[in-house]
């Protein structure tokens, strides 16, 4: 697209001449919306600093103030919090759109008293969502700080990483279901991924304490049309999960939640956390939600030896899929506008604090799984070609 340098011009001066004429009004609530992104901005200048000074810091103290409130309510607050300014937020429009209709003398003062309203509200929830949550997204990478090595992993070890994860999963599957061994309810479930929370030494750098545990949504059904399987509210330290999914990815999502409350913001991060968790928990069921989730490490084989991936993929037991189609059918439920939507938005959210992969940065779970492996494992090296 052409861009004429006369138009910007044109249109920076009228957005100049708008701001001298609203004056303090507009310029204080902007000048600390700008603030806040410059903030946001620099603090990724600085990761380090933020880790110190924030993740470790000021934000475990601040969550365990948000979790004593919010443990307070067995319903989930953040659901109810969302619900209210969404509300306020509609009506708030609805009643501007009828008094400019209504009062066409009193369109220009409406209006600017409107935006006004806005981006005070803009500036608020953009700092607090940054000091509440989202400066984590600025520590470094999980990778530097638990000291995994970035390399390429050899193709024997991607194999035998794939070997390891399908065991894990067939086994875990057999032992969860044997005899007609029942799923942990989600209480259960909270208390066994809190224990490997507390006891990891992995993940001796993250929060530990009693906070708020993860709460059902009440309109499941509309994260399902959303593609939603569960989310933090930062506002008042609490996981969210989609109590309509299936069992086996309400335990990940809790999981997964669960580290997002303890500061590990970026999506992949947050999915490896939850993996490792998972595994390592003594209940075969948790196991088997964690194990599932590893299977990433399959098509990075598959991009290298894909007659390989197919091999180990076809080891793959029924039990592992039928839960596969028995989900795939119940997410086939956001396939709709609706669900493109909400990634579309998700994927904006992101960008915007900085993930430059958007959406896509779920996907870097497998490079973290890999360097895990690749730190307890002995190297293997790949047999030379004649």
């Amino acid at each position: 697209m052409k861009v004429y340098p006369s138009l910007v011009l044109g249109r920076i001066i009228a957005i100049t001449r708008i701001l001298r004429t609203w004056g303090r009004g507009l310029w204080v609530p902007l000048g600390i919306l700008i603030g806040g992104v410059v903030a946001q901005n620099l603090a990724g200048l600085a990761p380090w600093s933020i880790e110190l000074a924030y993740s470790r810091t000021f934000y475990p103290q601040l969550l365990s103030v948000l979790s004593l409130f919010s443990s307070w309510f067995s319903q989930a607050v953040g659901e109810i919090s969302i619900c209210f300014v969404s509300f306020c937020v509609l009506g708030f429009i609805g009643r501007g759109f009828f008094l400019i209709v209504k009062r066409k003398g009193e369109r220009a003062g409406l209006f600017k008293v409107s935006t006004i309203y806005a981006v005070w509200l803009s500036a608020i929830l953009l700092w607090s969502f940054l000091l509440t949550f989202g400066l984590n997204y600025q520590r470094p990478l999980l990778f530097e700080l638990l000291g995994y090595e970035q390399r390429k992993a050899e193709t024997p070890e991607l194999e035998a990483l794939g070997e390891d994860i399908i065991r894990g999963v067939n086994e875990s599957y057999l032992e969860a279901h044997a005899g007609g061994r029942a799923a942990p309810g989600n209480i259960e479930t909270v208390a066994l991924l809190k224990e490997g929370y507390d006891t990891s030494p992995e993940l001796a750098l993250l929060p530990r304490g009693n906070f708020t545990p993860p709460k059902p949504v009440y309109f499941s059904d509309f994260l399902t049309r959303l593609g939603i399987s569960g989310f933090y509210f930062p506002y008042t330290g609490e996981p969210h999960y989609n109590a309509d999914a299936p069992d086996f990815q309400i335990v990940f999502s809790m999981a997964h939640e669960m580290a997002h409350q303890r500061g590990v913001a970026r999506e992949s991060e947050a999915n490896f956390v939850a993996y490792l968790v998972c595994v390592n928990s003594r209940d075969p069921f948790v196991r088997y939600s964690g194990y599932r989730n590893g299977l990433g490490v399959l098509s990075e084989l598959h991009r290298r030896e894909p007659e390989k991936a197919r091999r180990l993929a076809g080891q793959l037991g029924a039990g592992y899929r039928e839960d596969s189609r028995r989900a795939a059918q119940f997410w086939a439920k956001s396939a709709g506008a609706a669900g493109a939507l909400s990634q579309r938005i998700n994927d904006l959210y992101l960008r915007a604090n900085r993930v430059k992969s958007g959406v896509a940065d779920y996907r870097g779970v497998t490079a973290l799984i890999i360097g895990h492996y690749l730190r307890k494992a002995p190297r293997v090296q790949s047999p030379p070609v004649r």
